[in-house]
């Protein structure tokens, strides 16, 4: 319990510029290497902003979530397109390995572009989902617009948390 208070003081004196740079690298290297959490993180941010009540940051913390996800998943995509399939497949990474690889296109094949939309529920996928958008040759415009919602629906609903919780839970 001393720890957590002890990491609840630290994170509480940051600025909040500080809280917007972690954010969208949290959600940027999210999209890169999957086991970084960057919905816990957006959680914990916006829960400290609740305990001081400062709900002017929600659009800060909101903005900075959306961007990160955004460039994260766009520059997968864009990895996709120019590396292309063979490539990855020849590499077999291991978050990017030929079994995520078939996964992600059979999500794909099932429902099509939609996959984009519902990207953040497949967890540990998402550099995958992002990789197959662009070796699907989706047009760009479809890719942001589909990920950019994607990311303002849940990331809402996680610094909506995040904020009620601070709200409403003291430690």
């Amino acid at each position: 319990m001393e720890l957590l208070n002890y990491l609840t003081d630290l994170f509480t004196h940051l600025s909040p510029a500080h809280y917007v740079f972690i954010i969208i690298a949290a959600y940027f290297v999210e999209n890169i290497f999957p086991p970084l959490p960057g919905d816990t993180i957006l959680v914990i941010t916006a829960y400290i902003f609740g305990i001081h009540h400062d709900y002017s940051a929600f659009f800060w913390l909101y903005g900075a979530s959306v961007l990160g996800a955004v460039l994260g998943f766009m520059l997968m995509a864009m990895l996709g397109r120019y590396l292309g399939k063979q490539f990855l497949m020849k590499r077999n990474y291991k978050y990017t390995s030929s079994d995520f690889l078939f996964k992600a296109e059979e999500q794909f094949s099932r429902h099509g572009q939609w996959v984009i939309l519902w990207n953040r529920i497949f967890f540990g996928m998402r550099p995958v989902i992002g990789l197959v958008a662009g070796m699907s040759r989706i047009p760009w415009p479809v890719i942001l617009g589909l990920v950019t919602l994607s990311a303002c629906i849940f990331n809402a609903g996680f610094i909506l948390l995040g904020f009620l919780l601070g709200d409403n839970w003291e430690l």
